[in-house]
């Protein structure tokens, strides 16, 4: 259950971050940031806690669980110093890597709770309906 609420809460802030972040590369909506900015905290929140649950999990991956922590700490650090790093004509570089970022953050708490998910003891448990 936990599983799919994180993978849920991820998805649906994940989606609407993107969305609000090409609204700011056109030049619009700049007033929403805080709004980016809360849902990118929850992305990773939710990032974290599909880690942890990988990590715990009979079966989980350390490796993925620790990657999904540390790409959970360079997803906040890099998008709290977005607007400083490297301004001028080539910031769209900056924001490439912001946006390659959210998307691999996405993509990692996905695999995690997928994994999370196929390793549930409730998963073992439930009686074969093969005959």
């Amino acid at each position: 259950m936990v599983a799919r609420i994180a993978s849920i809460i991820l998805r649906l802030c994940g989606a609407l971050a993107v969305i609000l972040g090409l609204l700011f590369w056109s030049g619009n909506a700049m007033n929403l940031i805080p709004i980016h900015m809360l849902l990118g905290i929850l992305v990773v929140l939710s990032l974290w806690v599909l880690g942890i649950g990988q990590a715990l999990a009979r079966g989980g991956s350390w490796p993925l669980a620790i990657g999904a922590l540390l790409l959970g700490l360079v997803v906040v650090f890099f998008g709290m110093r977005q607007s400083s790093i490297m301004p001028g004509s080539f910031h769209w570089v900056v924001r490439v890597v912001h946006l390659l970022l959210g998307i691999a953050a996405m993509g990692v708490g996905q695999n995690a709770a997928a994994r999370w998910r196929n390793t549930s003891p409730m998963r073992e448990e439930q009686p074969s309906t093969a005959a």
